[in-house]
């Protein structure tokens, strides 16, 4: 295990190298390092940062999946493995992993499949006889999402300044394809979208959706909407009332609607101040 100052002597040296070269494949050890030095939220920072650069490397996607298990976000660590396996194959430090988090998860019938296989091949290896310790132990309550960072410290390392800004952030984040911000005349102020959505389109859609929901739930007198959930076969569609626009999510159908609303509303929250 490194000592603190072969820890900080290693942020240095990568950091040096990222600073020099920001489309390095150092950010992955970087961003480890910060792991490790307990600060996570600069760990998230840079490593989200590298995977926008380099979205198929494997290891980015590996650190990554550490990150959020550290953060208790115990879903979005398993996707980022499975894009870590996607890259470089299983081996014994994922499969470690994801025992890992199947236990945090409270599935532990996967986990043990998977540790007792280990165990077979590895009978002496002290990190699985301790995650099969852990299974067999109450599992204790998981931390809310979201609790490593403050609002306040997330909009200043994502950089969230204005509308530009929140919107390439919102299409950051795990599962969602698009996001737009959509005056009520039906004109698009940002947006920021996947090659197969057209900005156009979505817009008009997402107005015309709004319109008829304004129509109809003033016609039965219960005041303006505040969201609008669209689910179809291969996207959703989900609208939040934003001041006098509308923010606009186009979501796969795996995405985790309920970590973002937490991160929407925060946002918004955050812009209502902000932006004037």
């Amino acid at each position: 295990m490194q000592n603190s100052a072969q820890l900080e002597d290693r942020i240095f040296k990568c950091d040096q190298i990222l600073s020099r070269n920001p489309d390095s494949l150092v950010f992955a050890a970087l961003s480890d390092a910060y792991r490790k030095r307990g600060d996570l939220a600069k760990a998230f920072h840079v490593c989200s940062r590298g995977l926008k650069l380099h979205p198929d490397y494997g290891p980015g996607h590996l650190v990554m999946a550490r990150i959020n298990v550290e953060r208790g976000m115990y879903s979005e660590a398993e996707r980022e493995l499975v894009l870590a396996v996607e890259s470089d194959g299983r081996t014994r430090g994922t499969e470690l992993l994801l025992a890992q988090i199947l236990i945090r998860k409270d599935q532990t019938g996967e986990a043990g499949k998977i540790l007792d296989k280990l165990k077979i091949t590895d009978p002496e290896n002290p990190v699985v006889a301790e995650l099969r310790m852990a299974k067999k132990q109450k599992r204790q309550p998981d931390r809310p999402e979201f609790d490593v960072m403050t609002a306040q410290e997330r909009w200043r390392i994502e950089k969230v300044v204005d509308l530009k800004d929140s919107v390439g952030y919102l299409k950051s984040l795990p599962g969602v394809s698009g996001a737009l911000m959509v005056g009520e005349n039906g004109l698009v102020v940002e947006s920021k979208l996947t090659s197969f959505l057209e900005e156009e389109l979505v817009g008009a859609v997402a107005t015309n959706i709004t319109r008829r929901v304004k129509e109809g739930m003033g016609g039965i007198g219960f005041g303006d909407y505040e969201q609008v959930l669209i689910e179809a076969g291969n996207l959703a569609l989900w609208i939040i009332r934003f001041e006098d626009q509308a923010c606009v999510l186009c979501c796969t159908p795996d995405a985790a609607l309920g970590a973002l609303k937490v991160r929407v509303g925060e946002l918004l929250e955050h812009l209502s101040i902000t932006v004037r």
